[in-house]
């Protein structure tokens, strides 16, 4: 027992026996009286004092734990500090995001069909990599998050372009192979489609437009029958209306002019109602067949891309479509 306590039962016990025997209070009661507050004040102090000292070891223990957190705060920055620069090699869950390289060198083009590599380039686009610095060459990279490789361009109108399609020729396109098409194997010289992904890739940009090129007879040289357009945000590479007209033209390839036997004033679209035009900038009437980036085997003509320009470049020759989900 405390010596506190023992006092109070003392004093406590004293009063009882005084006031037993003497009925009016004496000077022992009168000082038991007195003394009774100023007993339970020390005790209350006591307590306190206790709890108080309860209450600095904890706090001592939580200053302790806090320095150790802060030297293992102090390792990891100094872990990061060495890795800078290297390969980033994950150690997370499986479902994270694979090891990367921020300045990666482009895939051998002589290994198509690509098969996905244990380090990926550190980027989602051909523009994000363009954007990191670095000074990328032209070439297929298999970026963080896409599901196949990609064919960039970073010498041309100012790079960041991203191939989605290549037709060099009738043969094999469809609604279905326009959108996926030797999708591992992207190529300037053989037909390749990932128009699928353009919509995915141009949800990666940040602002209110984004840009798409077109390049026809692309064999004879590049930058030639075409240009460069930008289109509002909400706008789709896989359109089937024909509605998409509200485009602006910024650079153009080589001298045309928008007419009905031409390139129309229109984003490309998927014309479903047509068995013989698969991708083209033709209005919705049925006929119409100029302006046309891919044309479907089946119908029998002496084309053997599709009908582009009647007064310039009748014969589209080898198309490219690339995108750039901002304009710059």
């Amino acid at each position: 027992m405390e010596p506190w306590c023992g006092a109070l039962a003392v004093l406590s016990a004293l009063a009882v026996a005084v006031s037993s025997d003497y009925p009016p209070p004496s000077a022992a009661a009168q000082l038991t009286e007195l003394l009774g507050p100023v007993v339970k004040e020390a005790v209350g102090r006591a307590l306190d004092a206790r709890e108080a000292a309860q209450a600095g070891r904890s706090l001592t223990r939580l200053e302790r734990r806090l320095d150790d957190v802060l030297e293992e705060m102090a390792a990891l920055r100094s872990a990061v500090t060495a890795l800078q620069g290297q390969p980033v090699v994950s150690t997370a869950a499986p479902d994270s995001e694979p090891a990367c390289e921020r300045s990666p060198r482009p895939i051998p083009a002589g290994q198509a069909p690509h098969q996905r590599p244990e380090v990926l380039a550190c980027a989602r686009s051909c523009l994000q990599l363009r954007d990191q610095g670095g000074a990328p060459q032209d070439g297929v990279y298999w970026f963080t998050g896409m599901p196949v490789p990609v064919l960039c361009d970073f010498s041309h109108d100012g790079g960041g372009w991203t191939l989605l399609l290549t037709a060099v020729s009738r043969d094999g396109w469809d609604l279905l192979s326009v959108l996926q098409r030797n999708d591992r194997s992207p190529s300037l010289t053989d037909n390749y489609s990932i128009l699928q992904l353009g919509d995915a890739i141009r949800d990666l940009g940040n602002g209110t437009r984004f840009a798409y090129r077109i390049e026809a007879q692309a064999e004879t040289g590049r930058q030639r029958w075409g240009g460069i357009w930008f289109a509002p945000r909400q706008y789709s590479f896989v359109d089937e209306t024909g509605d998409q007209t509200q485009i602006r033209l910024v650079r153009k390839f080589d001298s045309w002019d928008y007419e009905d036997s031409g390139i129309e004033k229109r984003m490309p679209w998927l014309r479903a109602l047509d068995e013989f035009t698969v991708l083209t900038t033709t209005g919705t009437a049925r006929g119409g067949r100029w302006g046309t980036l891919v044309l479907n085997k089946v119908q029998g003509s002496d084309y053997k891309h599709a009908p582009w320009i009647s007064s310039g470049a009748r014969h589209s020759g080898t198309v490219l479509y690339w995108m750039r989900e901002n304009q710059l």
